[in-house]
């Protein structure tokens, strides 16, 4: 079954979107929890799994009648949002 455009197109924002979440989560607790520790304290390790399983569940659910290409899609759109904004954050 094809993914329609407009289906897709959120599809990829929405990914993307999980992507930024992530960031944004992941230095929020290191920030709140663990400033002057490490960045791999268990508070952000945390959050990055919490993120990383809602992204998962956003996929199981959006790809469950659809081909398999689109995991890779998902994936790239979501590790590309965060690789942009780490690039942005040096």
């Amino acid at each position: 079954m094809m993914m329609k455009s407009n289906k897709h197109s959120f599809f990829i924002l929405m990914n993307a979107s999980l992507g930024l979440l992530t960031c944004f989560v992941y230095l929020y607790t290191w920030v709140a929890f663990s400033f002057m520790e490490s960045m791999w304290s268990w508070e952000p390790l945390l959050s990055l799994a919490g993120s990383i399983t809602i992204f998962i569940i956003w996929n199981v659910y959006m790809l469950k009648r659809e081909q398999k290409r689109y995991w890779a899609q998902a994936i790239f759109s979501y590790l590309g949002s965060i690789a942009i904004f780490a690039y942005f954050l040096t």
